[in-house]
């Protein structure tokens, strides 16, 4: 972790770990599982400061943390804004909704208060001219952001490794993956270092953490939320997103999260989309919710692929035996539903799929992207251009190839104007179109699938064992919501249930995971982190077998 780091963390407040005082009213208030409801009550009842709950969970990160190694950067002036708010709060009252509320954020996102990495070594001092336009939104609603969470580098991955950030491990399991490319802030709110995460997704990066984190991950429809000052990878499927351990915190997040930007012109797609006015994602949080909704369940998204037994270390028949623990827990899933009034639609097909995605598959514009971004950061950047960072070796072995690859190209038009760029952006309409049409013929109302068919990877290896159910909603634009569907049987692992709605279904799908979260309470918090002790506890740190950081690759990597 750089920023403060964790021995930094004792040097600007008074560790509770370290035998510092606390007063009464403070250590009434349990960080563990607390919503953002529970903040906000203890809080504005007085019962504790906005500072002594931004203590509790920088304590929680000072002792935690080395085992997790979730977060890159703690923010130094998370405690000063904390001050800001208890003043405010007397003088005025809440500032917002999420009024002392502590958000963890993907380090792709722009905040000017810390660097922006995106996990790379080459960007660990590159501090933001200004505020990503959810960042803005989220301070301007009383968030605090007090860290920022490793990824995959360059948000490129699935496993949670960065030059910069090393690995993340899954905190129900330090041996395996938390996720990616969102792998800090899962972890981290798994963990309950904060009480919101922020992600990104271009294909499964929200998702992907939430069902191995137990967490709830909302990927919302493209244009719904603003993309400007998120470090990019592909603009047609970037978006932003929440992760968080309740359907009702995700919901709130939403509600701050959204909102027309001029700089992000997509936006505007979604400012007459419920809810409208004073109307709030959070009125669909109905217990009720699954009463004669239609849910089609999407079979081909269950279970190991057919060549999973290519994949090194595992036969196919292992492959199926650990897809079918998954399974298993996906229909106990279902039969709830059914029990508390979903009608199921079982099984419902999206097939053939594959010409779809193919002709949805845009030229890659990466290289013109992160120019882009890296020209956004004014005179202060640390490069100007791809080539300049490439150039750097800065960088982990993983990202290599690609970033020499872009560096090396031709210098490169503006794809989003050429004829093959505008093909595929009808291929994703009509990829969209194909998935409406599925639904409108088997009169569903959602689809539903495990968010990922088989349990996380271990660390370093088999991770082709992540099956790819996530192109369909990237590629479409269409949302989802991942919630947890509860464990497998045989090692206590996290499964996520996905559910898949038309453009701008949000409301729908919140009001159906809610209930069904409402029905089930499926989440459980990892065992290992949890109320601090007196004394720091013995967390034992993963023992990984290969590098887990590197500065700069040969030029044979």
């Amino acid at each position: 972790m750089q920023g403060i780091g964790l021995a930094g963390l004792g040097g600007i407040a008074s560790m509770t770990t370290a035998g510092a005082t606390e007063t009464d009213s403070a250590k009434s208030f349990d960080p563990i599982e607390a919503t953002v409801q529970d903040v906000r009550t203890a809080i504005t009842s007085g019962q504790v400061t906005t500072r002594s709950i931004v203590q509790h969970y920088l304590d929680r990160i000072e002792v935690y943390d080395e085992a997790l190694n979730a977060l890159i950067t703690v923010n130094p002036q998370a405690l000063d804004r904390a001050d800001e708010l208890d003043k405010a709060l007397e003088e005025s009252g809440p500032v917002g909704p999420l009024h002392g509320v502590p958000i963890i954020v993907k380090d792709n996102y722009d905040a000017t208060d810390m660097p922006t990495t995106a996990g790379a070594i080459a960007l660990k001092d590159s501090v933001p001219p200004d505020d990503a336009f959810l960042v803005k939104q989220l301070r301007e609603a009383g968030g605090i952001i007090l860290a920022k969470g490793n990824l995959d580098e360059f948000a490129g991955g699935p496993d949670g490794w960065s030059s910069l950030g090393g690995q993340t491990p899954n905190p129900y399991a330090l041996d395996r993956v938390p996720g990616g490319s969102s792998a800090g802030p899962g972890a981290a709110i798994a963990a309950n270092f904060a009480v919101i995460g922020i992600g990104t997704e271009t294909s499964g990066s929200l998702v992907n953490p939430a069902a191995y984190g137990s967490l709830v991950g909302i990927r919302p429809t493209r244009g719904l939320l603003s993309r400007d000052g998120i470090v990019p990878v592909d603009l047609s499927q970037d978006t932003g997103g929440p992760l968080t351990r309740t359907v009702s915190d995700a919901a709130v997040a939403l509600d701050v999260m959204r909102g027309y930007d001029p700089d992000d012109p997509i936006t505007a797609r979604g400012v007459n989309e419920p809810p409208l006015d004073d109307e709030s994602y959070t009125d669909f949080l109905n217990e009720d919710g699954l009463e004669n909704v239609r849910i089609g369940v999407v079979r081909e998204f269950f279970g190991a692929a057919e060549n999973a037994g290519d994949e090194p270390g595992i036969t196919q028949e292992q492959a199926e035996a650990d897809a079918a623990q998954v399974t298993e827990v996906i229909d106990c899933a279902i039969e709830d539903m059914e029990q508390h009034g979903a009608e199921i639609v079982d099984p419902v097909s999206l097939l053939p799929l594959d010409d779809l995605l193919d002709a949805a598959s845009a030229p890659s514009s990466y290289k013109l992207y992160l120019n882009e971004y890296l020209e956004s950061l004014g005179d202060d950047a640390p490069y100007r251009s791809v080539e300049e960072l490439a150039a750097s070796n800065l960088y982990g072995c993983p990202d290599a190839a690609s970033l020499r690859e872009a560096a090396e190209a031709e210098p490169e038009p503006d794809l989003r104007e050429s004829e093959e760029y505008l093909r595929a952006i009808g291929g994703k309409v009509a990829l969209r179109d194909a998935v409406e049409q599925t639904m409108v013929a088997n009169d569903v109302d959602v689809l539903l699938y495990p968010t990922r068919a088989r349990t996380p990877p271990e660390i370093g290896k088999d991770m082709e064992r992540i099956r790819l159910n996530y192109p369909v909603g990237p590629t479409a634009g269409l949302p989802s919501i991942s919630v947890p569907a509860g464990f497998t049987e045989d090692e206590y692992l996290p499964v996520g249930l996905e559910l898949l709605g038309l453009e701008f279904a949000e409301p729908l799908l919140i009001e159906t995971a809610y209930a069904y979260e409402q029905a089930t309470l499926r989440r459980q918090a990892p065992d290992g982190f949890g109320p601090l002790p007196a004394d720091a506890p013995d967390v034992p740190y993963p023992d990984f077998s290969y590098e887990i950081a590197t500065e700069g690759c040969s030029d044979s990597s």
